[in-house]
């Protein structure tokens, strides 16, 4: 039934129920209401006053804003203005937080996030490999006994895990780093009684509320090990922590997928020699690697980028460069031209070489950072056999970022002799685009689920296992031991349960190759080894799976994402190529949903942060600036992208005047170049692309794991994706803008070069 024409009638029911007789109201204040409005109007009454268990934290839309708001044991976070609408709803409540209260509050907080307001503020994201608990904890209130001596001082648990534990005093005091601790009330739950023995633990206060203490056990036990994990597995369906764990994780991850798909900058992997060797290709990926391309897109990069390039910058690995290169049509071969911004300086050929790639039309540069790949993490154990032999090879992995064109020459003479220095001669090698998206599966047929007992012969012995799917021409087999094979190698495959099952057919030492090995050794994936035709294996399963294919279950495998590109997907994510902003847009307007830390440009960096270490967009962005860069890239002219610079200098005689400038003209760039503003001046580059939802694949394993774990911690992610509408990465370009006044102008007439007559 609609209640909304009695929405002023609620209102005045609800806190005069908590003092009157419900019926009694109903019959004064609706006297010729029917017997069906009145149940509505008495259950929805009594629905509005029931208790409400959701927290209200609100941080995450109003940061450096909030403040705790303590009510009946429920800690809130609200914004001033809203805190004090939780007191005076409370007082119509009659002192209960209730749903009508928390219904009443996120619809107020609907219509204030509508006006408009600057583009908020919210921590840093640290790239990480997202957040993963070395062991699983609860949301768990129990008494808790601190042993000081003779005294027991009493406090209550806030979580629990086997080894840790977080503790809430009544009132804070001083205690000492080390002191034992024991749950009296845990202890007489069955098989717990270990946990009234004290054990010792280390003790962390909290700056923020001394009150609150984080405690790690170190006094090792395995009975008081037992037991914990014992009580944790048990409860964590209901009292667990992990959903918010894997939401986070999920978020972040989602982030980083949208930076490596849809930015300008492709990641490039090399062995330990600087050889190319893997090419990770995003959506605008060819664009970008045509420009260095002979047969396929970027079989010119070890023309560009080669060994010992990649072996010199790994030394400075925390230094970014810049690199120039240019083409140069010869009359018999052309030229290709590689410079960085540290040897251009050193030879004094900036000018030359800049002013002569412009004259050519073939300029382009790149910002580049690199540092060395580390493999002690947790999505490495989960790779198979190839996948380790592909990404053990790699060493170095490195972020490519095309700039913008720079303007155009000025007049002049050129000395093109002094540019030999930096011919490279061409590299071409075949190189292989690793797309962003899924994969297709190698098993071209349908794969079906069944377990079945299977024995292997391998080298003389016999190796028992089990499938876990099958097709025509392939086998996935888990073995109850883990076996070190070398790859590929054939085995004689016995189908023991089906052969009992089909007598006709003859089901023993079926020749079959095995391609790769997953699970540290305990899964096997085999593949028919010969014609197809003539396999007894294929034509047996041909036979199988065409008469019993309602009775088994398809698996959807079509397509995949292999453990090693999830590895080298989350290995570029560890030092992005620059600072990013997540932008997202709903009623009210665009908003920042998330920012990504790049911690090895530390003075852009502490530029775009306040004080307070938070992503601070509107230091560069305004909301309307923001309205208008969208509104270009939503121009039918085909632009992905849009780059802007953005000018920020104060005055040396008058540090509180400051300057903001979008895109200066000439007159203007040379005054803000001029030695007095020489330290204030930054040049920042904006790239920014628009994002859509179905623009992104957003494949995380965490993703799956939190549907499983909190279907509304999984609407809320879903809700925050499809507003997420912008990626804008920010680049420090006040070197390169320096260095463009210091240019000659390119030779009048094409310059021979070298060797060459034209």
């Amino acid at each position: 039934m609609d209640l909304s024409p009695y929405k002023s009638l609620l209102d005045k029911l609800v806190p005069l129920s908590y003092h009157q007789d419900l019926d009694v109201l109903v019959d004064h204040l609706l006297p010729e209401a029917d017997q069906a409005t009145r149940f509505h109007l008495q259950a929805e009454v009594r629905r509005l006053t029931s208790p409400c268990l959701r927290v209200l934290d609100l941080r995450s839309l109003f940061p450096d804003q909030c403040r705790l708001v303590r009510h009946h044991g429920l800690d809130h976070m609200l914004p001033a203005s809203l805190e004090a609408r939780f007191s005076s709803l409370l007082d119509d409540y009659h002192g209960d937080y209730t749903r009508g209260l928390y219904e009443t509050l996120i619809a107020e907080l609907a219509a204030l996030r509508k006006q408009p307001s600057r583009l908020n503020t919210l921590p840093w994201y640290l790239p990480t490999m997202g957040t993963r608990r070395k062991e699983n904890r609860l949301r768990f209130v129990t008494p808790v006994l601190l042993h000081l001596g003779e005294e027991r001082l009493r406090a209550n648990s806030l979580d629990i895990s086997a080894g840790g534990l977080l503790v809430h005093l009544a009132e804070p005091r001083p205690l000492p780093e080390q002191l034992p601790v024991s749950f009296p009330e845990l202890a007489h739950q069955p098989g717990l009684g270990c946990l009234a023995n004290p054990k010792r633990y280390r003790l962390t206060p909290q700056p923020e509320d001394p009150r609150r203490l984080k405690m790690q056990r170190i006094e090792d036990d395995a009975g008081w090990q037992q037991a914990l994990q014992q009580f944790v597995d048990q409860s964590r369906p209901r009292y667990g922590l992990d959903a918010e764990d894997l939401y986070t994780t999920a978020l972040a991850q989602c982030w980083g997928q949208a930076l490596l798909e849809t930015s300008l900058s492709l990641s490039l992997f090399f062995d330990e020699a600087g050889e190319l060797q893997e090419v990770m290709a995003n959506r605008h990926g060819h664009k970008t690697l045509a420009q260095w391309q002979q047969a396929s897109p970027g079989d010119l990069l070890g023309t560009l980028l080669p060994p010992e390039r990649i072996l010199k910058m790994g030394g400075q690995p925390r230094q970014p460069l810049l690199l120039y290169s240019f083409r140069h049509q010869g009359k018999s071969q052309p030229y290709y031209f590689v410079a960085d911004q540290h040897e251009l300086e050193q030879q004094q050929a900036y000018s030359a070489f800049v002013n002569e790639g412009l004259r050519a039309g073939t300029l382009h540069s790149y910002y580049l950072s690199i540092r060395p790949l580390t493999f002690a993490d947790q999505a490495f154990d989960t790779l198979d056999q190839q996948g380790l032999a592909r990404l053990q090879r790699l060493k170095w992995h490195l972020w490519l970022t095309p700039m913008p064109a720079l303007p155009s020459p000025v007049s002049g003479e050129v000395q093109l002799q002094q540019l030999a220095p930096f011919i490279r001669n061409a590299r071409p090698r075949p190189v292989t685009l690793t797309p962003l998206g899924l994969q297709a599966s190698k098993r071209q047929e349908a794969r079906f689920k069944y377990q079945s007992e299977v024995e292997l012969n391998l080298g003389g012995r016999t190796i028992r296992g089990q499938t876990e799917d099958l097709s025509n021409s392939g086998l996935k087999i888990t073995l109850t031991q883990p076996e070190r094979l070398d790859l590929p190698c054939l085995v004689g495959v016995s189908l023991t349960e089906l052969g009992k099952r089909s007598r006709q057919w003859k089901l023993k030492e079926l020749p079959y190759r095995v391609v790769n090995q997953s699970g540290d050794g305990k899964v096997l994936h085999l593949h028919i080894e010969g014609a197809s035709e003539a396999h007894p294996g294929y034509q047996f399963f041909s036979a199988l799976l065409e008469q019993n294919q309602d009775k088994l279950r398809a698996r959807p495998d079509t397509h995949h994402k292999p453990a090693w590109l999830t590895w080298l997907n989350r290995q570029a994510l560890q030092q992005p190529p620059s600072p990013t902003f997540m932008l997202g847009r709903n009623d009210g307007g665009f908003y920042v949903q998330g920012a990504i830390a790049c911690l090895a440009q530390e003075a852009l960096m502490s530029f775009l942060s306040n004080e307070y270490r938070q992503a601070h967009f509107s230091r560069l962005v305004s909301r309307q600036l923001l309205q208008s860069m969208i509104t270009s890239l939503l121009r039918p002219d085909g632009r992905s992208h849009l780059t802007m610079e953005i000018w920020t200098a104060s005055a040396a005689e008058d540090p509180d005047k400051h300057w903001l400038l979008v895109d200066p003209d000439a007159e203007r760039r040379a005054l803000l170049l001029e030695p007095r503003y020489a330290g204030e001046l930054r040049v920042s580059l904006l790239i920014l692309n628009r994002l859509q939802l179905r623009q992104v694949d957003y494949a995380v394993p965490e993703r799956d794991s939190l549907t499983q774990a909190a279907l509304h911690k999984t609407q809320q992610l879903e809700q925050q994706l499809a507003e997420l509408a912008a990626l804008c990465q920010v680049f420090d370009i006040t070197g390169l803008v320096r260095r463009r006044q210091c240019l000659n102008g390119p030779a009048a007439a094409p310059a021979p070069l070298p060797g060459s007559a034209g």
